[in-house]
């Protein structure tokens, strides 16, 4: 890794960070794919660097690759945080950087470029992010405790094919925040003008982690199941609807590849960690009425509703249209028997 300013980091780099975050070789056919399919990842790793660079030491820069794929090894074998902390001070003990801050930037950087959990201050990237507050002990008991089941919401609700992303923007009027934070993943905002559905797109990096059991069994394969759910594979709409995104964003194109979900697995019980979230975006999705004529054009939510709706249209129509010919009869009736 550069201790200047990123321009892009070399595709030399890029394999030895995928070898050492998640042991995937990239002499394999996943770890070629996954490193040919994957620009968006590397986006983020490099802003990240970029940041934390500005809050390095000039003379002697912590924020290498070196120790950063140090770092996440030590995170790997179950270190706490002041044991990493204390092993980069000594490692620098001849060197003048002692300042507690310094040491914090670089061990916050590797979470964020191994875990990509916002943790730690970007002091001068304004991120509007939640973070993982981890001062202490070991990561992996931070990131359990966060990342567990939620199922509070007792509610029934279900996922009818409807139910995805494209329509939560255009139907339910619902804009699309797209997040590297994976804590803000199906986090709905409603404190502005507008709610705000953020969705995490990293589906790459979702595949990294698969074969890792840093995070709690079953949570990386249930986000990848809720971006089949929000983006699913095989409906054109979407598929159409989230190339623009992606055109326009630069987001991770893997994420409308993640599938379809049969009918089976698209029921709430299947959710586990996302379960209490994803409650709470469905019923804001159902309760929500249109608000514009183009809202209500695509509402398709209620189409036994609006079928009636347009019969009586229809009747009204032919009511009116029946009176005004009996009308413009008895007129014409009118002129020639004026007496």
């Amino acid at each position: 890794m550069y201790v200047q300013a990123l321009s892009s980091l070399p595709p030399a780099s890029r394999r030895e960070v995928v070898e050492q975050f998640w042991g995937i070789s990239s002499s394999t056919n996943v770890g070629k794919s996954l490193l040919q399919q994957d620009g968006s990842y590397f986006e983020y790793f490099e802003t990240q660097c970029r940041l934390a660079h500005q809050y390095d030491h000039p003379e002697n820069p912590l924020c290498t690759q070196q120790n950063i794929c140090d770092i996440v090894n030590n995170l790997n074998a179950g270190e706490d945080r002041e044991a990493i902390k204390s092993r980069l001070s000594l490692e620098l003990k001849s060197a003048p950087v002692a300042n507690v801050d310094v040491l914090s930037n670089v061990i916050d950087l590797a979470v964020r470029l191994w875990l990509m959990v916002h943790v730690g201050n970007v002091q001068r990237g304004v991120t509007g992010q939640t973070a993982l507050l981890w001062r202490e002990g070991r990561l992996k008991d931070c990131v359990s405790v966060h990342f567990q089941h939620q199922r509070v919401l007792t509610d029934l609700v279900k996922f009818e094919k409807i139910f995805n992303a494209r329509n939560v923007e255009r139907v339910a009027g619902v804009a699309i925040r797209w997040t590297p934070n994976l804590i803000d993943h199906l986090k709905l905002i409603e404190d502005g003008k507008e709610p705000v559905l953020n969705i995490f797109h990293h589906a790459a990096f979702l595949n990294y982690h698969r074969n890792c059991d840093f995070f709690p069994v079953g949570f990386i394969d249930e986000t990848i199941r809720t971006l089949a759910l929000l983006l699913p594979t095989h409906d054109q709409d979407s598929r159409k609807w989230f190339r623009k995104q992606q055109a326009k964003l630069r987001l991770d194109i893997n994420a409308i590849s993640c599938g379809h979900l049969k009918l089976e697995e698209r029921q709430i019980d299947h959710f586990n960690f996302w379960h209490d979230r994803l409650v709470i975006l469905k019923q804001f999705f159902d309760d929500s009425s249109p608000r514009t004529i183009k809202q209500w054009w695509f509402d398709d939510r209620k189409r036994v509703q609006w079928f009636w709706v347009a019969i009586l249209l229809v009747v009204c129509t032919l009511a009116f249209g029946l009176i005004q010919c009996l009308e413009g009869g008895w007129q014409i009736w009118k002129a020639y028997h004026p007496s």
